[in-house]
This record gives structure tokens, C-alpha cells and sequence, in this order.
């Protein structure tokens, strides 16, 4: 059979390159390490509560992200931790997150089709994997430098990007900052980078050994 076209291999390029970026960030924002990260960061001192409460009323906001929900967890039952400014920033974080997460998924898809029509030249697809982990890989580390060392432009030039409409700041007085503070954006930051970096090196260790090993005659391992 003849050589697959060249834009079979840009769509597993780039599909590698978007589930490499965005796949493992998103999987860190569970109950777990998220609770983990704000008991580090004295989160429920913050509040004048407990580390049950913050939990609580975490995993309600983490779900009102995926679905769509309203962001009113009480601290008392009654009224909504947040007020109406911060739920509306809430709800433009839950609307980038499901797009996100959409994209990761469609992204998933496409390298799953796109490996399968390349399933005679794995020699090529453990090329691409390599040219697409390196540069995610590259770009991440230069990102995590950045925010290691200048954070807090880094995160304001991240919000204006992506939440253009400005509904991003606070007060110090703001239950949104005592809940997600600066110290914990920063730690989940790194984290990110970290995570990325780890699985762009995996990819790269897996498209380098699909490279060397189906130089003459690739096939399809059984």
C-alpha cells in the first residue's frame, strides 16, 4: 500500500500535541489532589472551617464546572459561599474547562483513527510522536520557568487571555481567593508543568523506540 497522506500525519500530530497539553492538567483538578493542595495551602483556616467543609463545597463547585451548575455551595447551608461576581467567573472557568475537555476528548479520537490509517508506516508515526512531545515538552518547560519565577503576571497575562471579559478580579476580601489562593494556583501550576513534561517524555520514549525499531519493514506489532 501506498504512503498515507500528509495530512494524516499533521491530524496525528497535532492530536498527540493537544492530549499531551491539556489531558493531564485537566485530570488534576479531582477531589483528591485538589483537597491535598488546599490543606497545604491552610485553606480551611483561610475560611474558619474545617477540612470536611472545604472538601464539601469543593467537589459541589469541581461538578458545577463539568455540568454547568450554578457554583452556590454554602458554607452554612443557607448562603451561597460566592458571591454573584465570583460564581459569573466560575461560570466562564466551566465553560473553558468542558471546552477543553471536549477538544481533549475529539483530540483522543482523532489520533486513535489517525494511528490506525498510519498502521504500516509506524517508523513515521514514531517520528510525529517524537516532533510533537519534544516541542509540548519544550514549551512547557519554558512555561513552568515562567511562572516559576514571575507568577503573578504570568497568571494575570493567562486571565486576560482567556477570560477577556475581566470579571477575574478580587478583593482580599474575596471567599473565591480564601478558597483557591495564590499559593495553591502557584503549587497546581507547577504541578501542570510537571505532568506535561512527564508525559511528553513518555510519548518521546515511545514514538523513539517505534522509530528505531520498524526502520525496514514496519509492521503492525501483534
Amino acid at each position: 500500500m501506498g504512503r498515507a497522506p500528509v495530512l494524516v500525519g499533521l491530524l496525528l500530530a497535532v492530536s498527540m500535541t493537544l492530549l499531551i497539553a491539556l489531558a493531564g492538567p485537566l485530570l488534576l483538578f479531582n477531589p483528591w489532589f485538589v483537597s491535598f493542595e488546599q490543606a497545604r495551602t491552610d485553606v480551611p483556616a483561610r475560611l474558619s472551617t474545617t477540612q470536611v467543609n472545604v472538601d464539601r463545597m469543593t467537589g459541589e463547585i469541581l461538578a458545577d464546572i463539568w455540568i454547568g451548575g450554578e457554583f452556590d455551595a454554602s458554607l452554612n447551608g443557607e448562603t451561597p459561599l460566592l458571591d454573584e461576581n465570583e460564581r459569573s467567573h466560575m461560570r466562564d472557568v466551566g465553560s473553558l474547562v468542558r471546552l477543553l475537555g471536549t477538544l481533549t476528548l475529539v483530540a483522543g479520537l482523532v489520533l486513535l483513527f489517525s494511528v490506525l490509517a498510519l498502521r504500516r508506516e509506524l517508523r513515521r508515526v514514531g517520528g510525529l510522536l517524537v516532533m510533537a512531545a519534544g516541542a509540548v515538552g519544550l514549551v512547557a518547560i519554558v512555561l513552568a520557568g515562567t511562572f516559576a519565577v514571575a507568577f503573578e503576571p504570568a497568571f494575570l497575562i493567562f486571565h486576560e487571555i482567556f477570560f477577556p471579559q475581566g470579571n477575574f478580579l478580587f478583593g482580599p476580601d474575596s471567599n473565591l481567593l480564601r478558597l483557591f489562593p495564590e499559593p495553591f494556583w502557584f503549587e497546581v501550576s507547577l504541578a501542570a508543568g510537571i505532568v506535561i513534561v512527564f508525559s511528553a517524555l513518555i510519548v518521546s520514549l515511545v514514538g523513539w523506540r517505534l522509530w528505531r525499531s520498524h526502520g525496514d519493514k514496519p509492521k503492525w506489532p501483534t
